[in-house]
C-alpha cells in the first residue's frame, strides 16, 4: 500500500505588481482559496498600498520601482517556509494549484519545480480573446506552448514565472533570480534549476492568465525581443536558439523586394515564402475556432513574429531604450 503523503507544509505565494486593482484583489482571494495547504501571501508593490484585503495570511511589502525578479527575491528572503510559488498579479490560480504542486515536490525529491497551464481568463473577449487563441501555437509561444495546452505530465526545460511552484532551498542555492534582467528572469531561472533538478508540467497546476490586448500585445512582444542579448550571454545556446527563429523570419520578410532583383533566387524565394505562409495559415486554422477568427488570428501570430525579430534586431544595433517603460506602459498591475 502507498504511503500517504503529508502535506502539512506551507507554501508562500509571492504575487509582484504596480498598484492595487480588481485584478490583484482576483488574485489574491484565490490565492486564500487554496484547499488543504497553508499560505502565506507576500504582496510587493511598488508603492505602499492605500487599499488592500485584511488577513493575517497576507504581508504587503513595497520597494519603489525595481524589477519584477528583485521583488520576488526579497520576498522569498523573508518567507519561512519550505515551498515558494510564483504567480503574476493578472492572473489567479485554481483552488488545489498549491496542493498539487507540493504533492509532486515530495513524491520525488529530484524534482525541484513544478509548473502548469496558464490559460486565458474565461470570459475575454476581442482582441484579448483572439490573442489568447494564438497563444495555443507554437509559432507565437514557441517550446512554452505546452503551458495554453492543458496535457499529460511531462518534464519540461522552462516554466514561467506566472506559475512557478519550487523548493525554496534550491533557489537560494542558485542565488534566485538576476536582478539586473527585466524580461526573460524566468528562463535564466529555469536553466539555473535544471543543473541541480528537474522541472516538471502538471495538467493539475493550473491557474488563468489574462491575455493583453492588442496595443499591449504589440509592446510586449517587441519588449520579448530585446531580452536576446539576456538569453544568450549564459552559453546555453542550443536551449535557447528558438529565440533567434523571430529575428530569421523577420529578415527574411524584409527581404523580399531585394530577392526579386535576381532571376535565379527570385523563384526560389517565392516558391519558400508561400509554403512559409501555407504552415502558418493552417496551423492558425487548427487553433481558430471559427472561421471568422481565422484572419485576426493569422494576423497576430504574424506581427508576433516580426516584433519580436524586430526588438532582436534592433537590440543589437544597440537602438533600444526605456524597454521597462514601453513593457509596462499598458501593463499597470506587474
Amino acid at each position: 500500500m502507498a504511503r500517504k503523503i503529508n502535506l502539512s507544509n506551507k507554501c508562500s505565494i509571492i504575487i509582484p505588481c504596480i498598484k492595487f486593482n480588481s485584478e490583484v484583489k482576483k488574485c489574491i482571494n484565490e490565492c486564500l482559496k487554496q484547499k488543504k495547504i497553508n499560505v502565506k501571501i507576500f504582496v510587493v508593490s511598488d508603492f505602499k498600498l492605500n487599499k488592500k484585503i485584511n488577513s493575517k495570511k497576507i504581508k504587503y511589502l513595497n520597494y519603489g520601482k525595481i524589477h519584477m525578479s528583485e521583488k520576488r527575491n526579497k520576498a522569498v528572503s523573508l518567507s519561512k517556509d519550505k515551498y515558494i510559488a510564483f504567480i503574476d498579479s493578472d492572473a489567479y490560480p485554481t483552488k488545489e494549484w498549491i496542493y498539487n504542486a507540493i504533492k509532486l515536490l515530495r513524491k520525488n525529491s529530484k524534482i525541484h519545480m513544478v509548473t502548469g497551464p496558464d490559460l486565458p481568463f474565461p470570459n475575454q473577449k476581442g482582441w484579448s480573446y483572439d490573442i489568447g487563441l494564438a497563444h495555443k501555437s507554437f509559432l507565437l509561444s514557441g517550446s512554452k506552448v505546452f503551458r495554453k495546452n492543458v496535457k499529460g505530465e511531462t518534464f519540461v526545460s522552462q516554466a514561467s514565472s506566472c506559475n512557478m511552484v519550487l523548493r525554496k532551498n534550491i533557489y537560494q542555492k542558485v542565488g534566485g533570480m538576476n536582478q539586473k534582467i527585466y524580461i526573460g528572469e524566468d528562463i535564466d531561472l529555469c536553466d539555473k534549476f535544471s543543473k541541480y533538478g528537474k522541472i516538471i508540467y502538471s495538467p493539475f497546476v493550473k491557474i488563468f492568465h489574462k491575455s493583453r490586448d492588442l496595443i499591449p500585445f504589440i509592446k510586449q512582444r517587441y519588449a520579448y525581443g530585446t531580452c536576446i542579448d539576456h538569453i544568450f550571454s549564459r552559453g546555453v545556446f542550443l536551449n535557447n536558439i528558438q529565440y533567434l527563429v523571430p529575428l530569421f523570419i523577420t529578415l527574411y520578410i524584409f527581404l523580399l523586394p531585394l530577392f526579386q532583383l535576381f532571376d535565379q533566387l527570385k523563384y526560389l524565394y517565392n516558391l519558400s515564402f508561400i509554403i512559409f505562409n501555407l504552415i502558418i495559415f493552417f496551423e492558425v486554422i487548427r487553433i481558430s475556432l471559427s472561421p471568422k477568427r481565422i484572419i485576426k488570428v493569422f494576423f497576430i501570430v504574424y506581427l508576433g513574429f516580426i516584433l519580436f525579430g524586430l526588438g532582436s534586431l534592433f537590440k543589437f544595433l544597440g537602438l533600444t531604450k526605456n524597454i521597462k517603460q514601453i513593457y509596462t506602459s499598458h501593463n499597470k498591475n506587474i
